[in-house]
């Protein structure tokens, strides 16, 4: 199947198939990655989510790419839905604040150390997140309204996807994104 993705901003959608990629291998650091722009040493945040994800039991394997291509205006990708859809979805949550998403796509495969909790990650994004990013506690989450524009792009075509309406509850820059699913 392939999924073509129609929106002047479509190409800032492509990172959220290697975020995914990167997570499903046990890969937590690439978290910091992605917001590296919202964070202050996104080095010393990626460190602390591989720590975490050792102590989560998360064991890393070799990463397996997701197959898309980046236009000008368009964003291709050859995989079933349902792999964007996971892709998109954790790319909204990690943009939100919501980083114990992590361990639910990355869940522990190994033996976790017995005080391993899921709220470390909260803690960890609050620890190393700049002023006026996030809210400071480890469960604020932003609102998808104040969320960045990739994000809110994120969730409109994820909202396609699952086959719901998503015109009315934001405002995208260029309008919304046309999906086509083949």
């Amino acid at each position: 199947m392939s999924i073509a993705i129609t929106h002047p901003g479509a190409r800032l959608l492509a990172p959220a198939l290697d975020t995914l990629a990167d997570v499903v291998a046990g890969d937590w650091a690439s978290a910091a990655r992605l917001c590296a722009a919202r964070l202050r040493v996104p080095a010393a945040c990626a460190a602390d989510l591989a720590a975490a994800a050792a102590r989560a039991g998360v064991l890393r394997r070799r990463r397996t790419p997701y197959h898309y291509q980046v236009h000008l205006r368009m964003l291709l990708v050859d995989e079933h839905p349902a792999v964007l859809s996971a892709a998109l979805d954790l790319q909204v949550k990690l943009w939100m604040g919501q980083w114990d998403a992590l361990e639910q796509v990355a869940p522990p495969t190994g033996r976790p150390h017995p005080e391993w909790r899921p709220h470390e990650l909260l803690e960890i994004r609050a620890r190393h997140q700049q002023v006026d990013t996030w809210q400071r506690g480890p469960y604020a989450c932003q609102s998808l309204f104040l969320a960045p524009t990739k994000a809110r792009l994120a969730h409109h075509v994820l909202v396609q996807l699952d086959g719901g309406d998503p015109r009315g509850r934001y405002d995208l820059p260029a309008g919304p994104a046309a999906v086509d699913v083949g």
